[in-house]
């Protein structure tokens, strides 16, 4: 950030105890010197920006559709001591790695200004959406946060050591949390100096037992556990309730090693590059302990080794928080997309093309010998690996769509976390749910398979919901009998795999 000219104004009178607290905020840099703070308001569509830089020179942040200098919205501001202590300020959009152009139109409005003990700290507020083309949108999407910030009042280039960038959900619907209930306590599931193999990808496993609790209790919040010299090597972790009668005698090992691990196929807890800690509304939670089947889970953590490094151990993980205090409803996850690691493919070259995935629940009660009522969906991790660009879970009813159970339109693999929807959704039995993925191929020149790889693609969602029901998975395949068909030979067969049914449902025991 680099303009040649900012618009001088006068003191803002106001001071920034008489301001309202902003509810959310995300620190920038590994130092805590760039803190960016925001709130919204989704009646008025307002939102509201707080930038505080360790410095006495000029500060910037903006929003971009790329995480780069072209095409980004931004403010930039400071307090001139030269000029006895006016503020400057101003809205711009970026072209490149060129100064940034003022804006004709100014939408941001100054709201407080100043420079205080070293630090330098600025408030601003626009609408949603202005209808400038050098504005962003502020969207429910994954946006790309730019700041930047210089040691004196003269604007000139940063630096590389003063820019930031970050991925945020801006208009989060994360409710709220108070206090931990009371009692409460916390059980770890993690590994145990777990060797990772000198391999690209390695999809590690271990069998852990939950507490052995005397009553039912709920889980109601969950957090990553990752061993800080490992934090570039772990990719997701996932935890999976196993049956009573899994065979549970075998010691962690690679996962596809040994079939035995996917006997455990409900997703208790998940975590993925980017996330948070997620707590559960206070009606529901995952239940533990007496009256829940599952004394073990199956532990399993995708480790990303693109280095190829040996002699590697690791003792990463999930901790559970638990609390006798039972809520109304026992909540469960219901995964859907496609088959991971199914016959897929993306051709290469591709700047938009879509994986389509068809969950129909109107076969769930023929599977199960329960009667399902409407499942109460409140959140969703959605997850695509490096070239994926959007996930959308669509829901049908006959025949109309109706809704969104998690949509992200700026999809970005760096920061997966589940989010709250924006409203409770239904799911009635009979509701068609259609996961699509896009993907953008445009920089490789060959063809991107579905996998376990990073390299490779998924297509999943992970739909939270209450009341918990006996059904874990609803995935499918997509047909390639077209592309058979053009070709002139199966080419599922032709990589060794079979087919297998679409759509694949799994039921609890």
């Amino acid at each position: 950030m680099s303009p040649q000219a900012l618009l001088l104004l006068s003191l803002v009178p106001l001071v920034l105890g008489q301001l309202p607290d902003l509810r959310f905020s995300l620190t920038l840099d590994p130092e805590g010197r760039v803190v960016l703070r925001w709130d919204f308001n989704k009646t008025t569509e307002e939102i509201t920006f707080e930038l505080q830089v360790a410095t006495t020179g000029w500060i910037g942040f903006g929003l971009s559709p790329s995480g780069g200098m072209a095409g980004a919205d931004i403010v930039i501001g400071g307090v001139s001591p030269a000029s006895n202590q006016t503020t400057y300020f101003a809205d711009y959009h970026g072209i490149g790695e060129v100064p940034p152009v003022k804006d004709t139109v100014q939408n941001y409005q100054l709201d407080f200004l100043s420079e205080n003990e070293g630090l330098t700290t600025m408030r601003v507020s626009r609408k949603f959406i202005t209808c400038d083309p050098f504005d962003v949108d502020v969207t429910a999407n994954t946006q790309r946060i730019i700041a930047a910030y210089g040691n004196s009042d003269t604007i000139r280039y940063h630096g590389s050591s003063q820019r930031f960038m970050a991925s945020v959900q801006l208009l989060s619907e994360a409710p709220v949390s108070g206090p931990d209930p009371e009692p409460s306590f916390s059980y770890d599931i993690k590994m145990s100096n777990f060797s990772i193999p000198p391999d690209a990808t390695t999809y590690g496993c271990a069998y852990i037992p939950l507490p052995q609790l005397t009553e039912n209790n709920h889980i109601y919040k969950f957090d990553s556990i990752i061993q800080d010299s490992n934090k570039n090597l772990v990719h997701h972790i996932l935890v999976y309730g196993c049956p009573n009668s899994t065979n549970i005698n075998f010691a962690p090992g690679i996962c596809n090693n040994n079939p035995d691990f996917y006997a455990c196929s409900e997703v208790i807890a998940g975590w993925a590059v980017g996330g948070k800690a997620f707590t559960f509304p206070s009606n529901a939670g995952i239940p533990l302990g007496k009256g829940f089947a599952p004394t073990y889970v199956r532990l399993e953590i995708h480790y990303n080794n693109v280095m190829l490094q040996s002699g590697l151990t690791d003792s990463s993980g999930i901790r559970l928080f638990y609390t006798p205090l039972l809520r109304e409803h026992d909540a469960g996850v219901l995964t859907t997309g496609i088959i991971p690691q199914a016959f897929s493919f993306i051709p290469p070259g591709a700047e938009s093309f879509n994986l389509y995935s068809l969950c129909k629940t109107d076969i769930f009660n023929q599977v199960t010998d329960q009667v399902i009522p409407d499942m109460q969906v409140f959140a969703s991790l959605l997850h695509t690996h490096l070239t994926g660009t959007a996930v959308q879970v669509a829901q049908y009813r006959y025949g109309t769509q109706i809704g969104f159970l998690g949509r992200d339109m700026s999809y970005d693999f760096s920061l997966q976390e589940t989010r709250y929807l924006p409203a409770i959704m239904p799911i009635k039995m009979g509701d068609e749910l259609q996961t699509v993925c896009t993907y953008n191929t445009s920089a490789r020149h060959n063809v991107t398979f579905g996998g376990l790889s990073t390299t490779d693609e998924m297509c999943l969602a992970f739909l939270v919901y209450y009341p918990r029901n006996d059904i874990a998975l609803c995935l499918s395949f997509p047909d390639y009998s077209p592309v058979s068909s053009f070709l002139g030979y199966d080419i599922t067969s032709s990589e060794g795999q079979e087919r297998p049914s679409s759509p694949i449902l799994t039921v609890l025991d």
